[in-house]
């Protein structure tokens, strides 16, 4: 007894002495904010399990999610073949709900029975009955724990076994796997969850590959309708494409973000990001575009791999530690982000995505476009009313698509197109038309961030001028409209820019915010243009107008 003492005391004394005794104030913050956005991490099966299994691993816990402004966590029960011992979880969801923070669950379906045999080694088949079964278990285990349960973005297949081909029959993959999944998380996991308790909300939450969700079973249409809840994966990396390929822009965070919400309406929760391949910009960048992007909940993944100070997963390194404390610092104002935009209508042009369609060469042209300095209002259907819109290849889901753009640019309205979806219209005429242009990407989606300030503003002039806008900046820079008077810009290059917004009438301007705190940002107006100058580096600037 006496060393279970000493091993207590020495466990509190390297808390106090070594910074990580919470913030109360982050704490308090967090809690009365968190109606307008709340702060979560996720506690792997092997987090819980390693770090949440004796009583000094739950003080530590505690502590630091309450210095880092988290009110609500999710304790996985299942990943990787590992679950988790019942008493455990049970005792930590007891310990966590007794400091006051909302719990739970959560379940990653990686190493189920048979492994695809596809390119994922992880993820199973599920064309296989002693698969289905055991994923049925996992969920029939978790609800009878939990009422909210999240499946973390394993909920795919690429299996092509024979097993899946005699089941596939003459129907294409993307088809069939589609619908295999619909059925499987209909069947297997939100009727199961259910049988067993009754009030089991179960959230399904989705990867950030979007131009590549229907081929692997991901289809969010129909699966957003049969969940009770969706979430975002909202990750980016650290980029630079004139060094190499790897790497996400900022952007892809908001588009996704924005375009499932679109998709999910109320059922839209939180986006999800992490620390790998990041730095404290990056990481508060992926922070920012969730906010902006309107989401209720911050998930931070994951508690054992922000507190590591290796920082790495699965193949993935970052620097957890550090970003973890610019995000303690920065907040106060990401709550007051989250309030300027919350439930604010995005204003712009119209930039659809239909669900479940094809990329062909323009992958993840969306992210790219969105970093052009152009308002995008991301959709998941065309809106023929709008008075400006962007179409990519992906239209041509879209049965006679070139029927409804020859609709629009005959009625007045201002229509760019990829140079992809161009290629494959039936109507070539329409290529003529005064109202439609066309964006050359070439098959080559990043080289659009490499495009000059020069080359951009007469492509920005012409799809602005429905909206009695110009805007004339760098490249790399967000634009981003809100109801008819906010305007945030945010600067994603690595040296200061200056920037003019000229907007149908501005006859004054008010600064709500800048990020970071640091950050500098000095408005100018000049009858209806505004000018930002000297906006700093990886620097966000909320402004109002009238």
């Amino acid at each position: 007894m006496r060393k279970i003492h000493r091993v207590a005391f020495g466990f509190a004394f390297l808390l106090l002495f070594t910074g990580y005794a919470f913030s109360q104030s982050n704490w308090d913050l967090a809690r009365k904010n968190k109606d307008i956005l709340t702060v979560t991490t996720l506690f792997t099966a092997q987090d819980v399990g390693k770090n949440l299994a004796k009583p000094e691993g739950l003080d530590f816990a505690v502590d630091w999610c309450k210095k880092t402004g988290i009110t609500k966590v999710y304790l996985e029960t299942y990943r990787d073949n590992y679950y988790v011992n019942r008493e455990v979880i049970e005792n930590a969801k007891k310990r966590f709900l007794g400091e006051g923070f909302e719990v739970s669950g959560c379940v990653t379906p990686t190493r189920i029975k048979k492994a695809s045999a596809g390119g994922w080694n992880v993820v199973s088949c599920y064309t296989n009955k002693e698969t289905q079964e055991e994923l049925q278990r996992i969920f029939e285990l978790t609800a009878s724990l939990f009422d909210e349960i999240m499946v973390d973005d394993f909920l795919f297949t690429d299996c092509t076994c024979e097993e899946c081909m005699e089941a596939k029959g003459s129907r294409e993959w993307a088809d069939y796997r589609s619908d295999l999944m619909v059925d499987v998380s209909r069947e297997r996991i939100l009727k199961a969850s259910k049988a067993v308790n009754p009030k089991a909300r179960i959230i399904i939450k989705y990867p950030l590959w979007y131009d590549s969700f229907h081929e692997r079973g991901y289809v969010v249409d129909r699966e957003t309708e049969i969940f009770d809840h969706i979430y975002v994966g909202t990750e980016t990396r650290d980029y630079d494409f004139d060094v190499n390929d790897g790497g996400t822009v900022q952007y892809n965070a908001y588009f996704i973000m924005r375009w499932l919400g679109e998709i999910g309406g109320e059922k839209t929760g939180g986006g999800w990001f992490d620390a790998l391949g990041t730095t404290p910009d990056t990481y508060l960048e992926q922070a920012r575009q969730t906010v902006l992007a309107d989401a209720k909940e911050l998930m931070l993944f994951c508690y054992g791999n922000l507190i590591s100070p290796t920082n790495k997963y699965d193949g993935w390194e970052g620097t957890g530690i550090a970003n973890v404390e610019a995000f303690r610092k920065e907040l106060p104002q990401l709550f007051e982000l989250a309030r300027i935009v919350r439930n604010k209508p995005v204003k712009g042009i119209n930039f659809p995505k239909l669900p479940n369609s094809r990329p062909f060469e323009e992958q993840y042209v969306y992210s790219y476009i969105g970093m052009l300095g152009l308002p995008l209002a991301p959709s998941h259907s065309i809106n023929e009313l709008a008075d400006a819109s962007i179409f990519t290849v992906h239209m041509l889901k879209q049965p006679g698509v070139s029927n409804i753009l020859k609709r629009m640019v005959n009625n007045g309205k201002t229509v760019m197109i990829t140079d992809g979806l161009a290629e494959r219209l039936t109507d070539r005429d329409l290529l003529k038309h005064k109202n439609l242009s066309v964006i050359e990407v070439d098959g080559k989606p990043k080289d659009l961030i490499r495009l000059t300030r020069e080359q951009l503003n007469p492509m920005r002039d012409k799809i602005l001028a429905p909206l009695g806008m110009k805007f004339d900046a760098p490249n790399k820079v967000g634009l981003y409209l809100y109801g008819d008077d906010c305007c945030v810009i945010e600067n994603f290059n690595k040296e200061p820019v200056s920037v003019t917004i000229t907007l149908p009438s501005a006859s004054d301007t008010r600064k709500l915010l800048v990020l970071p705190a640091e950050g500098k940002a000095e408005l100018e107006r000049n009858g209806k243009n505004i000018t930002v100058r000297d906006l700093s580096a990886r620097t966000l600037v909320a402004f109002k107008f009238r």
